[in-house]
């Protein structure tokens, strides 16, 4: 799941009451010089469990989509919550940007503050692009979430963390929004998050005119982790396209590049995905540092083809996991400082392990299925040799004797 940024601004402070041992989060929402704001919708937009792996989607949670609008001295409180979860709160007014407060815990009080600048209105239109969100039937979809993945301008196209352009907006009660860059455009490439919706990428050109954007619920893929013919249960299984691709020149979507779906195992060992985009194709697997100590998975192909079909991919089975063992080595002879780390990311799966290094350079990962893999070692001031920025390997095999060799990085 994608980790959204809480903007400067908006402030919000939120206090606990109870109703029949259910919370109630409660709190006040201001502009930057401390007036209260009215009128400022708060919805709950994701959820997760304190502990474990949730088996929900982070917005299927019937606490997921409670609101409520704050009043003249900008006070809301949104009633009944599950005391075992946390909640991601999506804060929009008017004249805004929106802001994500993350990870509160309703039984734990007070909560970060969150603080957002009041949006600068933009009247040229080759700087804006303006759209409308809505459902397969035509309905508008309030409080999407829009995140800008790309914009293409007169020096090309540009993907990430782009100065100048709004990091983030979502849309109000017509399902409208606009996004805007400090500089002339042709388009953007957004990420449409619609609550209870298949994520959707889509380039949007800029412009004076409202573009309607139609995002669908997607499928619905089951299936069950087993280990030696038994379930396992409270365990992560993660979703990624077999063909991620990326993006190119002129706003070119190229393969599927969405982001990571997670979802946990239930106490029989299964699992349901709801809005896995459709048409695509995908890779389920189980995650490396949730299964590590049982073993390892292969990743499992499925196809999704239209809206509101469900995928059964049946059973997949933990198989032993191969260990790869080895040292780091300093050019200058020095011992590793405490802390220094490495990680190993598959090459198919969207999956990865990290591990301490140990004082004398030496370094385990266990549960590894076979396959590609890179490795990344994280040693303050020192660098992989030959200007490298990974390590490619092949597991196949249990392996012992690896050496990763570093030079000292040059100093700036």
């Amino acid at each position: 799941m994608r980790k959204h940024s809480v903007i400067a601004g908006l402030a919000i402070a939120a206090s606990l009451s109870y109703a029949a041992d259910r919370p109630t989060l409660s709190g006040k929402v201001t502009d930057s010089l401390g007036k209260p704001l009215e009128n400022a919708t708060v919805m709950i937009y994701h959820a997760g469990v304190k502990k474990g792996y949730s088996t929900f989607c982070p917005s299927c949670y019937v606490d997921c989509g409670k609101r409520a609008v704050t009043d003249k001295s900008g006070a809301f409180a949104i009633k009944s919550l599950d005391p075992d979860l946390w909640f991601e709160l999506l804060v929009i007014r008017e004249g805004y940007t929106a802001a994500f407060v993350n990870k509160i815990d309703p039984v734990q009080t007070p909560v970060s503050t969150a603080v957002l600048a009041p949006r600068a209105p933009v009247d040229d239109p080759a700087r804006i692009v303006r759209g409308r969100v809505v459902d397969q039937y035509g309905r508008p979809l309030p409080g999407t979430v829009i995140l800008p993945r790309g914009v293409s301008t007169a020096q090309g196209s540009m993907y990430g963390t782009i100065d100048g352009l709004e990091p983030m907006t979502a849309t109000n009660a017509q399902g409208e929004f606009e996004l805007a860059h400090s500089q002339k455009a042709t388009g953007m490439v957004l990420d449409v998050e619609a609550r209870g919706m298949a994520t959707k990428l889509v380039a949007v050109a800029t412009g004076a005119d409202r573009k309607n954007i139609t995002v669908s619920d997607g499928a619905v893929v089951r299936g069950r982790l087993m280990n030696h013919g038994k379930p396992v249960a409270g365990a992560e299984l993660g979703v990624i396209a077999r063909e991620r691709g990326g993006f190119g020149a002129n706003l070119m979507i190229i393969g599927n590049p969405y982001d990571e779906l997670r979802i946990g195992t239930g106490q029989d060992g299964s699992f349901v995905i709801t809005n896995v985009p459709a048409p695509a194709d995908w890779y389920v697997y189980g995650k490396m540092e949730s299964i590590a100590a049982m073993g390892a998975t292969q990743p499992v192909g499925f196809s999704t083809k239209g809206d509101n079909e469900e995928v059964n991919v049946g059973d997949i089975e933990i198989q032993p996991g191969h260990r790869l063992a080895g040292k780091v080595t300093l050019s200058d002879g020095a011992a590793i400082a405490e802390g220094m780390r490495m990680t190993i990311g598959s090459d198919s799966a969207w999956d990865q392990q990290t591990v301490t290094i140990g004082r004398d350079g030496r370094f385990e990962f266990i549960g590894l299925p076979m396959g590609k893999f890179e490795m990344f070692p994280s040693v303050r001031g020192y660098n992989l040799q030959g200007g490298k920025g990974a390590i490619d390997t092949t597991v196949d095999r249990d392996k012992d004797d690896l050496v990763i060799a570093l030079d000292r990085a040059a100093r700036r």
